[in-house]
C-alpha cells in the first residue's frame, strides 16, 4: 500500500498516519486497509461496493488494480485520455475433485465517457486561474451577482461559489428559475445527507441543463468535490444563456 498511499497523499493533499515500511504480510494488509479506506472515502464509496478489496490489491489482482487506477484517474481528472470500452479477458481456474477447471469471462475496465473529465485543452478559466487572479475575482463577483439575482426570488442567497453549489440544491432551483419551470422537490434531495445524494442532485441539475440545450462543462463529482474551476464553468454556461433574463 505504500505506492497507493503516496499517490493518494499527493493527489488529496492529505497525510495518512501509517508506518512507512511494513515487513510482515499482516502488517502490509493492515496498512493497505487504512490506505484503501481513505481512498474509497475520497472516491465516494460510502454505500456502494468498489470493484477492489484489500485482499485483491494485496494479492496483485491486476483487474482490481486497473479498476482502482481508472477510478482515481476519473476522479482527479488526470490530463490523459483513457480509451473507451476497454475489456480484458479473465480466466478463473479452480481445482475440483483433483481436476483443474477454467472459466473465461470479459471484464469491462473503461466505459464511454461523455464528459470533459478527461479534458486536456486549456480554456479561458485555466488562463484566469494561472495568470489573471484579479480578473478571476471580477468574474466571480459577476457570477455570484447573477445567481443571487434569481435565487433571491426564493429568498435564497449564495455567498461562496465554491461551497454553496456543491450539494446541487442551488443548481436545481436555479435551473427552474432560469428555465421558467417548476422543479418537483421529490426529484432531488433538498437537504442532502451525504456525497451520494449531493452527486444525485448535481447530476439531476445537469440533466435539466441538457434539456435546455446546454452542455455542462464538468462532471457532477467535480462540483461535489468543490472544484472551483468546474463550478465556474457550469455557472458561466448558465450566465451566457440567461444573463438577459429578468
Amino acid at each position: 500500500g505504500q505506492v497507493l498511499q503516496k499517490l493518494w497523499e499527493k493527489l488529496s493533499n492529505n497525510k495518512l498516519n501509517v508506518p512507512e515500511v511494513t515487513q510482515s504480510a499482516e502488517g502490509q494488509r493492515q496498512k493497505l486497509s487504512v490506505v484503501l479506506n481513505a481512498v474509497n472515502h475520497t472516491l465516494g464509496y460510502h454505500h456502494n461496493t468498489p470493484k477492489w478489496t484489500v485482499e485483491s490489491i494485496h494479492t496483485k489482482n491486476i483487474v482490481s488494480i486497473l479498476h482502482l487506477l481508472v477510478a482515481l484517474v476519473r476522479h482527479y481528472r488526470a490530463p490523459i485520455r483513457l480509451p473507451d470500452n476497454v475489456f480484458v479477458t479473465v480466466v478463473m481456474v479452480q481445482k475440483l475433485n483433483g481436476k483443474l477447471t477454467s472459466q473465461r469471462f470479459q471484464e469491462q475496465i473503461t466505459q464511454s465517457y461523455d464528459d470533459v473529465g478527461m479534458r486536456c485543452e486549456p480554456d479561458a478559466f485555466d488562463t484566469l486561474f494561472d495568470h489573471a487572479p484579479d480578473k478571476l475575482k471580477v468574474v466571480q463577483r459577476s457570477l455570484i451577482s447573477f445567481v443571487n439575482k434569481h435565487l433571491n426570488k426564493l429568498n435564497f442567497e449564495a455567498a461562496d461559489l465554491n461551497t454553496d453549489f456543491k450539494d446541487g440544491v442551488f443548481l436545481c432551483l436555479l435551473m427552474g428559475l432560469l428555465g421558467g419551470f417548476f422543479v418537483p422537490l421529490h426529484d432531488f434531495h433538498l437537504t442532502p445527507k451525504d456525497a451520494d445524494q449531493m452527486t444525485h442532485n448535481v447530476a439531476f441539475a445537469f440533466e435539466l441543463m441538457m434539456d435546455q440545450g446546454l452542455r455542462p462543462k464538468a462532471r457532477p463529482e467535480d462540483i461535489v468535490n468543490m472544484d472551483l474551476k468546474s463550478t465556474l464553468r457550469v455557472l458561466y454556461t448558465l450566465f451566457t444563456k440567461y444573463r438577459n433574463n429578468p
